[in-house]
């Protein structure tokens, strides 16, 4: 049965290669981080030169839609270090297997980081500095889908699943992000494209520096502070979770020297920080419900939204002059 299956499977890939000029496949490894769609490396041969692909099988529609090809192109062609999709032999950045969508990308150079010094928390708030100056107005992004909407969708599934303290953790949570998004200040602060998913698996380094960023599948419109808060979570934390105010303020420091933070930006930043710990605390929890084998803890964010609450601080402006 399963070598019924590698054999289906191998079928499909070489079916979905050979709408584009990369020659063929010589080698095949699965990545074993994915979780919303299936990725595969690819080494392909052509002309006798070996070139290295990433395959992704789109499983789950990208938080952009139809605006993701288009913006990946435009973020690429900008400069940024991001795979811009290849197109196939018709001229389509896109190709169609089965029903399902299929993006054929390069594979960038470089190594994830487990613990990140502080010259690539530096490089991440120069990458978000970039991405937040490159201008999508024309790509029409829609807005982040992750609202007080679907916060309270997903605390009404999790809520019988929870213990008491959880349950008392997720109310207070949401009632602070309740009152965070109907204050007028924050509704004006600044808005663009984000990343939304910055996490150090997403990040590549090599010898020279940060070489590529991935996964833009949660790219959307939402508060530019949003993104800065959501890679602050898993770069500039401690080993218990909570928010190291040095590795923070490193990170707000270099994104401030490609795009100046509003002073009501840093302000709100640690309640951002929570809204961010509260967003993938219940997205992990509510894909455990559906696939435990293949969802991430949940806890991690459970712990970093309990510190934030615990352990909450005040930013000041000064400290990106420091």
């Amino acid at each position: 049965m399963t070598e019924a299956r590698d054999h289906d499977n191998s079928l499909l890939l070489e079916s979905i290669v050979s709408q584009y000029d990369v020659g063929q496949i010589n080698k095949v490894k699965p990545a074993s981080h994915g979780i919303e769609n299936l990725n595969y490396f690819l080494d392909c041969q052509k002309d006798g030169r070996v070139r290295h692909y990433v395959l992704t099988l789109v499983e789950q529609p990208s938080f952009a839609g139809s605006a993701y090809l288009p913006m990946m192109a435009h973020l690429a062609d900008e400069g940024l270090p991001v795979p811009a999709p290849i197109k196939n032999n018709q001229g389509h950045t896109g190709t169609i297997q089965g029903g399902q969508m299929c993006l054929l990308q390069p594979k960038l150079s470089g190594q994830h980081t487990v613990n990140p010094t502080n010259s690539q928390i530096q490089a991440v708030g120069r990458f978000l500095g970039h991405l937040h100056t490159v201008g999508s107005e024309d790509l029409d992004i829609p807005d982040y889908p992750r609202d007080l909407t679907w916060l309270r969708a997903q605390a009404d599934r999790l809520q019988p699943t929870l213990c008491f303290s959880d349950q008392a953790l997720l109310n207070d949570g949401l009632a602070r992000i309740v009152s965070l998004f109907a204050r007028d200040d924050v509704a004006d602060l600044p808005r663009g494209l984000i990343h939304a998913d910055l996490f150090r698996d997403n990040v590549l380094f090599n010898e020279r520096g940060l070489s590529g960023v991935l996964d833009f599948h949660h790219a959307s419109t939402g508060p530019l502070i949003y993104d800065l808060a959501v890679a602050a979570n898993d770069w500039c934390n401690d080993a218990a979770g909570l928010l190291d105010l040095d590795r923070t303020a490193t990170l707000l420091r270099a994104y401030n020297e490609v795009r100046q933070l509003e002073d009501q930006e840093v302000w709100f930043f640690t309640n951002f920080a929570s809204y961010a710990a509260l967003v993938f605390w219940l997205s992990r929890a509510v894909a455990n419900l559906d696939a435990p084998s293949r969802s991430k803890d949940p806890d991690e964010f459970k712990r970093i939204l309990e510190h934030h609450n615990k352990h909450g601080f005040y930013l000041d402006t000064r400290i990106l002059h420091i």
